[in-house]
């Protein structure tokens, strides 16, 4: 990364924009995660030498007509072994992704339906975790 610079010396002055495309100005919630896994219906291939390992996995994925919400279980002798970022980067690709990123994973790749745990978390438990991406279903507004 520091390549990227050239050579700095103390007392360069580094300007660093924080701009958004999107613009997320008033934005009231914002989800993290990372790596990108892909974009503009292409997968990313990922450097980060974990991410050849195989692990239960969380992503979120879209294109113009749907959201995909994908969990990958691991870790589980006999059930799933996981997947690396490269495998779920070409599954998420497949299923029609124009964009996907990275969530969460290992023993926090859990995900509920109507009020219960559907897939099988490494653990073989719910784990305690501070934060969590909730979809809602709501009547459509009226016109």
């Amino acid at each position: 990364m520091a390549a990227r610079f050239g050579d700095l010396t103390n007392g360069t002055v580094l300007n660093l924009a924080f701009a958004t495309a999107p613009d997320l100005k008033g934005a009231r919630t914002a989800v993290g995660g990372g790596p990108l896994l892909v974009h503009e219906g292409q997968p990313l291939a990922t450097a980060d030498h974990k991410s050849y390992q195989r692990h239960p996995r969380a992503a979120i994925g879209w294109n113009a007509d749907f959201y995909f919400l994908v969990i990958v279980d691991g870790r589980q002798r006999g059930l799933s072994v996981g997947m690396t970022l490269d495998e779920l980067a070409l599954y998420l690709s497949k299923l029609g992704c124009q964009e996907a990123m990275n969530l969460d994973g290992g023993a926090s790749a859990e995900l509920w339906v109507d009020g219960r745990v559907v897939n099988s978390p490494c653990f073989g438990r719910e784990r305690r975790t501070s934060n969590s991406l909730v979809l809602l279903q709501t009547k459509a507004p009226r016109q």
